[in-house]
């Protein structure tokens, strides 16, 4: 019989390290449970490549850049656990998530880094087959958002031989719209918000940006990376739906997303920690590595941010 690999993970290890960075009982096993949902989803559905590498396209900007040979796993690692609710209590909003103690980045790395290290040792592919969920959480959650799931599917065929590819879009596209944008409280859109990565709701700033291309001001929707809109996937996957059912394109440094075309950069550039460091604009200044339609946008987003 194979062991339980979540389990044993969440309740060995991902307990342990909580414990001794002095993370409260009540943020622990929430972190714990959360942790434990998304494991079981994206083991479960490991020998479904095509889904599984939906899912993990998320990740890559992250996870290309751990030092391991698995980026796979890297790339499940950072969708699973590192964007969970291990993000609160690193945020600076940590008390909200019932915490007494803010988890350090260097406390993050570490629980990364030993989580890469324990399901690379594992044969998933064996494994997957003997979980059985009632409530799959990543399948349930992608199938709400259509346009956003096939976009992300369409971009994770992408690769560094074959940079860009044309779509079949939906025939019945329907507008997503977000509730959120009917209670914007003001036209701030440069204010720094200090918010937890995982924060389920909308800034003004962030509803704004969205605004301007509901009602046709803006056609780009930029954000250096996906973690840096948010760390959220339900989150993340309303921002692409709303975007792209709006006929509007959603772009980092590394990757392009419309209804009906994706592309990727070349070689990913590691994701920024801030959005004005220098990573971010190494992206905006290296365009040798993308196709030249994504050139041509990135080129007129760099005129438009200097």
């Amino acid at each position: 019989m194979t062991k339980d690999v979540v389990e044993e993970y969440t309740w060995t290890i991902l307990k342990k390290q909580l414990q001794k960075f002095k993370i409260s009982n009540q943020a622990m096993y929430s972190i714990i449970e959360n942790v434990k949902e998304q494991l079981y989803s994206i083991i479960a559905n490991w020998n479904d490549i095509e889904f599984r590498d939906t899912l993990l396209v998320i990740g890559s900007e992250e996870g290309t850049f751990y030092d391991t040979d698995n980026k796979l796993i890297a790339n499940m690692v950072v969708v699973a656990i590192r964007n969970s609710l291990l993000e609160g209590v690193s945020s600076k909003s940590y008390q909200a998530y019932g915490s007494m103690y803010y988890l350090k980045d260097a406390s993050i790395k570490i629980i990364t880094n030993e989580a890469i290290q324990y399901f690379s040792k594992l044969n998933l592919e064996e494994i997957a087959s003997t979980i059985h969920l009632e409530h799959d959480f990543y399948r349930d959650l992608l199938a709400k958002y259509p346009v956003a799931y096939k976009a992300l599917f369409e971009l994770s065929k992408c690769n560094e031989k074959d940079l860009e590819h044309e779509y079949c879009e939906f025939r019945d596209l329907e507008v997503y719209e977000l509730v959120e944008l009917d209670n914007i409280q003001s036209n701030e859109k440069m204010k720094t918000n200090y918010e937890s990565g995982i924060d389920e709701n909308f800034n003004d700033s962030l509803l704004n940006f969205l605004k301007d291309i509901q009602e046709k001001k803006s056609e780009i929707f930029y954000t250096d990376c996906f973690k840096m809109l948010t760390r959220n996937i339900e989150k993340l996957l309303r921002v692409i739906e709303f975007i792209l059912t709006h006929n509007a394109m959603y772009i980092t440094g590394n990757y392009l997303m419309t209804k009906n075309y994706v592309a990727r950069r070349k070689n990913l550039i590691r994701a920024s920690h801030t959005g004005d460091d220098e990573l971010f604009y190494n992206k905006l200044e290296s365009l040798g590595e993308v196709s030249k339609r994504y050139c041509d946008i990135l080129e007129n987003l760099k005129e438009f941010i200097n």
